[in-house]
């Protein structure tokens, strides 16, 4: 008799969670959601964030509210997120620094994996081998040559250390053999002010910040970061064509903290996705330079491990130390 009670407490006990779950995700959200970009405002998170968050507003009926809270290379913002409520209100929308961070920076509160789930991936796209307009090198084997001929002479900018460019160019160091002089500024347009005026020789962009200067020809692009050649730059060839296995991705995504109710996790993932394949965000992700994403959540937190592991080597055979 005891054990009967006991077994239908049970059984009850796991409907009324069942159910729950259920109701979680039937209303979510039922109130303002935040968006937190822990970069500063006009980059390329930042853009996505707002282009998403205000479908989504549109979409839910409660106001998607975009917060930008920089620092620390993305930290500062991610560890306020990793510090909220699992509950789907609080969302970050994380970039390669955030698998990269971890292993760059020893004092973290928070682990990119351990404290957060991935929820969709949002776009993605290669970074740019630029140098200044009048610069004579004009391919990736010239530059690997160049800078073999005058070891340390090469500065390429950043727009800081531990951000995708300051790691896109380790990489390229050392798969290269070679020994550039990194130079690290606060945010990519001064980085962009520096190479127009020969300050430096050379910066890994991303697509959206140096597009128009490769029209106006005050920037040359000698590769792109993705293994094959990118739609939107079709005559610029891939980096990997002159240096085999070269490949560095620049994606955006969300994220939220660890222990988030799947129910939601899959609601997001779905009403993200279809606002990415909407013709209006294509164009908006086409200019840009980027590509949709909108795949399943276990392919996005697929790639953010991979992504750790991948850093985490680089940073240690570059020997690599914040600021």
């Amino acid at each position: 008799m005891f054990n009967s009670i006991r077994i239908s407490a049970i059984l009850l006990s796991m409907c009324a969670s069942l159910c729950s779950l259920s109701v979680t995700a039937q209303t979510f959200p039922d109130k303002p959601v935040k968006l937190v970009v822990p970069y500063p405002p006009s980059g390329g998170a930042d853009i996505l964030a707002r282009a998403i968050g205000q479908k989504l507003s549109a979409k839910w009926g409660q106001p998607v509210i975009i917060e930008n809270k920089a620092g620390a290379g993305g930290s500062i913002g991610t560890e306020m997120v990793a510090k909220a409520p699992a509950d789907g209100y609080t969302l970050l929308m994380a970039s390669p620094s955030h698998a990269i961070n971890g292993s760059l920076y020893t004092n973290l509160s928070f682990d990119p994996e351990k404290n957060f789930t991935g929820v969709v991936l949002a776009a993605s796209g290669p970074l740019v081998l630029v140098v200044n307009g009048n610069n004579p090198v004009s391919s990736v084997k010239a530059f690997i040559e160049l800078a073999r001929s005058k070891p340390g002479s090469i500065n390429y900018a950043s727009a800081g250390v531990g951000s995708s460019p300051h790691l896109a160019g380790e990489l390229f160091s050392l798969m290269a053999n070679i020994k550039m002089t990194h130079v690290a500024y606060k945010g990519t347009s001064p980085a962009l002010t520096d190479l127009m005026g020969n300050q430096v020789q050379a910066f890994f962009g991303p697509v959206p910040t140096v597009i128009e200067l490769l029209k106006s020809d005050k920037l040359k692009a000698l590769g792109v970061t993705t293994p094959q050649t990118f739609p939107a730059l079709p005559t610029v060839p891939a980096i990997a064509q002159d240096l085999p296995g070269y490949s560095v991705l620049q994606w955006w995504g969300i994220v939220t903290p660890t222990g988030t109710p799947e129910a939601v996790i899959s609601k997001i993932n779905r009403d993200v996705s279809a606002i990415l394949n909407e013709p209006d965000m294509k164009k908006q992700l086409d200019a840009m330079g980027a590509e949709p994403g909108g795949q399943p959540a276990a392919q996005f937190n697929a790639l953010i491990h991979e992504e750790v592991i991948k850093w985490a080597e680089v940073i240690k055979k570059a020997n690599l130390k914040p600021e």
